[in-house]
């Protein structure tokens, strides 16, 4: 057994290196892993053993063989997972409204229409960076309570930012703070037409 293993791991040492070549052809195309396991077990044996017992040089030839096609797949997952992070193509009905009452501190009706809601990604970005347009229509027995809420908010101070007076509505000036400073936003609420308008990045 031994000599068998000399023969073929150490003398013929390009046996392990084609075996795994060919292990990685049938993982391609059928998806074969315990094959390219085992051939990849066999390589790295037969690497050890040519450093220590044969050639350094074809050890090492035999070692960056190996890695070369482990880091390539250990590169393709990070990428792919990356894109799986990435949010989906709208913001989640169930999130409009703490997302709202995050970044402003007002609290919108939950019986509101969605006119517009769209998250952009950042194109040629590789993490999360995205952008997020929300139009909003509240209803009209409800300006009421959002225009106390302004208000209100107006006479007290926040680090979130301040509200603003326009002629046919409010509009919200974030703080240049650093929880703002990764998602600046715009946000307006048209008191008139009863929307609600908001623009976020996500740096």
């Amino acid at each position: 057994m031994k000599n068998l293993l000399k023969k073929y791991l150490l003398i013929k040492w390009w046996i392990p290196t084609l075996l795994f070549g060919i292990s990685i052809l049938l993982f391609i195309k059928n998806y074969s892993i315990f094959f390219l396991l085992i051939s990849g077990l066999i390589l790295f044996v037969s690497s050890i053993w040519q450093l220590f017992k044969g050639s350094k040089t074809t050890g090492v030839l035999q070692m960056l063989i190996l890695t070369t096609p482990i880091l390539l797949f250990g590169f393709m997952m990070v990428i792919f997972s990356g894109m799986m992070d990435r949010p989906d193509s709208e913001l989640k009905i169930k999130s409009i409204e703490p997302l709202i009452k995050e970044k402003t501190n007002l609290t919108i009706p939950k019986n509101f229409e969605i006119l517009e809601n769209l998250i952009e990604h950042t194109e040629g970005a590789f993490d999360s960076d995205y952008s997020i347009e929300l139009k909003i229509k509240y209803q009209e027995s409800e300006e009421k309570n959002i225009t106390e809420q302004i208000l209100n908010s107006m006479k007290s101070k926040s680090d979130k930012g301040t509200w603003g007076h326009y002629e046919t509505g409010f509009d919200f000036k974030h703080n240049n703070n650093e929880s703002n400073r990764a998602e600046p936003f715009y946000f307006k609420v048209d008191t008139l037409r009863n929307r609600i308008e908001m623009n976020l990045s996500h740096l």
